[in-house]
């Protein structure tokens, strides 16, 4: 890990542990194209393809964040980030349209992508852009 980083984690704080826990949370939905599978299954291919494709993401409503991944899923997440499971379904509402996006600068979900690093890109547009 480099200075920059090390400074973002320390500035970040209890944030970057939340944060690796939803990385976490991801890769055990199969990662990305887990997620994009997940989508699809239950309808909402649209949605996730917009977030992969160059076009303007969608939205996401908490409602189809827990068709996609289930009400369970979501609050066992909320359990190991220490917010109430509507609270964290709207984070993931907010965060991982451009989680995906920023994964996805060519338009399809790389083989081999580092969520770690993709986050950590963007927490520092947020701290430092």
């Amino acid at each position: 890990m480099g200075l920059f980083d090390q400074l973002v984690t320390m500035v970040a704080g209890d944030k970057m542990s939340q944060f690796q826990s939803v990385i976490e949370w991801i890769e055990k939905q199969g990662g990305l194209a887990g997620v994009a599978d997940k989508f699809n299954q239950q309808g909402l291919g649209d949605i996730i393809q917009s977030w992969i494709g160059n076009s303007e993401n969608l939205p996401v409503s908490v409602n189809q964040l827990i068709q996609v991944f289930g009400n369970l899923d979501i609050q066992q997440l909320a359990q190991k980030v220490g917010f109430d499971p509507q609270e964290t379904a709207e984070l993931i509402a907010k965060y991982l349209p451009k989680l995906v996006s920023n994964a996805t600068p060519e338009g399809v979900i790389p083989e081999n992508v580092d969520l770690t690093a993709v986050g950590m890109n963007m927490l520092k547009e947020k701290l430092f852009g």
